[in-house]
This record gives C-alpha cells, sequence and structure tokens, in this order.
C-alpha cells in the first residue's frame, strides 16, 4: 500500500521535480503541492485511511483535532468526523472581528492531535503548541502528512511531543527511485539537497 500511495500520488501531480522557490525563499529541486489532494477523492481517501492507522499505531490517546490554517483545516475536519473527535484550527492570525480568537472550537481541557499538511523546520508546529497552551487546550502529538526532514524533527522533539508523519521525504525519493518513475540523477540532485545545509 505504501509504494502504491507514493505513485499515486506522484501521478496526480502532488509530488513534483524541477525548479521551485519555497516560502522561506530558498531553491528547492522539489515540491510537494498537498493543497491539491482533497481534489481527487480516491487519493485523498487512501490517505486518510493510512492516517488513522499510523495515528492507531502510535497508540496516541488524543480527544480532538486541530488543524493549522489553513492548509491543515481541510484534513482535521475529515479527520475528526472519522474518528468522532472535535474539531478545531489554530488560525494563522487574530481575526479583528468577532470574538477575536486565534483557536476556534470548543477544545479547552482536552488533549488534541495537531495536524497539518507538511512540515519544514517546524516552526509552525511550535507555534501552534504555544497558541494551544495558552488556550489551556493539551497537545497529545503532532501528524502531518510530509516530513521534508529539514530540521523539524529536532525542533518538535524540544517540546517531548511525538511528530507522526506519514512520509519522510527521503522515503519518497526512494520507493520513487525503486519504482522507477525518477532516474538516479534525480534521485542524487534530491537526496544531494537533503544532505546539504540548513
Amino acid at each position: 500500500m505504501y509504494g502504491e500511495l507514493i505513485l499515486n500520488l506522484y501521478r496526480v501531480g502532488i509530488i513534483r521535480f524541477g525548479d521551485f522557490i519555497l516560502a522561506s525563499g530558498k531553491r528547492s529541486p522539489y515540491y510537494f503541492d498537498f493543497r491539491i489532494l482533497p481534489s481527487y477523492p480516491e487519493v485523498y481517501s487512501d490517505v486518510v485511511k493510512f492516517w488513522i492507522r499510523e495515528v492507531q499505531e502510535s497508540k496516541t490517546y488524543f480527544e480532538g483535532v486541530v488543524g493549522i490554517a489553513s492548509a491543515g483545516i481541510v484534513h482535521a475536519a475529515v479527520l475528526g468526523y472519522l474518528t468522532k473527535k472535535p474539531v478545531g484550527y489554530v488560525r494563522a492570525e487574530r481575526k479583528d472581528h468577532g470574538t477575536g480568537r486565534l483557536v476556534e472550537g470548543s477544545l479547552r481541557g482536552l488533549k488534541v492531535l495537531v495536524v497539518d499538511d507538511v512540515v519544514t523546520t517546524g516552526s509552525t508546529l511550535v507555534r501552534a503548541y504555544n497558541i494551544l497552551s495558552e488556550e489551556g487546550v493539551g497537545v497529545a502529538a503532532f501528524s502531518v502528512i510530509l516530513d521534508r526532514e529539514e530540521g523539524a524533527e529536532s525542533v518538535v522533539g524540544r517540546l517531548r511531543v511525538p511528530l507522526i508523519p506519514l512520509f519522510r521525504a527521503s522515503q519518497i525519493f526512494t520507493t520513487l527511485k525503486e519504482l522507477k518513475v525518477i532516474d538516479e540523477s534525480t534521485y542524487e540532485l534530491v537526496v544531494n539537497y537533503l544532505r546539504g545545509p540548513r
């Protein structure tokens, strides 16, 4: 299932190779566009089943699911619905109308699973952790579809909160090479980028 999932993510254009500018301003020889994943219901359904299984196998006890705006919101909604847990989300910035909250949902006092699509350095997860803590919400674990393996694990590790990624960038590249989807030169290019300075 693992290899087939990765192949399907590649087929629908979520995994791309080329020359990309990241949000950080860095150039990358690959890009993961998980925002389009829900547009492919069959592939998304398989990812969600795999996601629930991975969280269950981690033995993480959680009472709610929180998405990080904006990409994590749809995943939190789906995972919360399927696991019958309350759902909320952490805003990117405080709104200046209504309640002015950074955390939406009735989650105070609960231990939650915080979800997002991709983690790179871990700073977004740390921000969500701090905001939730201030609101009286405990974080049981973080879970993402992809860990780009650019430092997040050590940053999040300082919080003593588990990080549950469904995929790691290096595993995806190795699988695509084994399936002969990418050639040796592309594989070497992306792996050398991964091993490069941060």
